[in-house]
């Protein structure tokens, strides 16, 4: 195997196991803490994540791109364009959605929450199981572009 298809797959793969971790873990744990605990929980993640997320977010798409440029011949430029589109997808998914909410979240006071605190989350949480949902579809196609 070409080392930057081996890179592009295991970005993907990183991206698409944080946020699979997120939603079968992460999340449903956080729903059981009563609302000011799952704030709090969640303004430490922000503020933890914020750091990580953005580069290794950036990964995929950047391994996408080297993979083209040095794996030509022993994938399909099809599905790895494919790949690379869904990776932009998750970043284009988290800078519409996600970012602007954990901004809210960061500000608001776990004592006095927002009438529409659990609307916000709801949209949170529909943002991130459709960039989940595109993390997982590009991983698969980074896999599958080497068959």
């Amino acid at each position: 195997m070409c080392v930057a298809r081996f890179i592009d797959v295991f970005a993907t793969g990183l991206v698409a196991g944080a946020f699979l971790t997120g939603s079968f873990a992460l999340h449903p744990a956080a729903a059981t803490l009563d609302a000011p605990s799952h704030l709090l929980l969640r303004q430490q993640l922000i503020h933890r994540l914020s750091k990580l997320m953005p580069p290794l977010m950036l990964l995929p798409v950047a391994a996408c791109i080297t993979a083209f440029m040095f794996c030509r011949i022993s994938m399909s430029w099809e599905i790895n364009t494919l790949s690379g589109v869904l990776s932009l997808a998750t970043i284009g998914i988290t800078i519409a959605v996600n970012v602007p909410l954990n901004r809210c979240f960061a500000r608001w006071s776990p004592s006095a929450l927002p009438c529409d605190w659990e609307r916000c989350l709801q949209r949170w949480n529909a943002a991130h199981s459709a960039r989940t949902a595109a993390a997982v579809a590009a991983f698969l196609c980074a896999i599958f572009a080497g068959s």
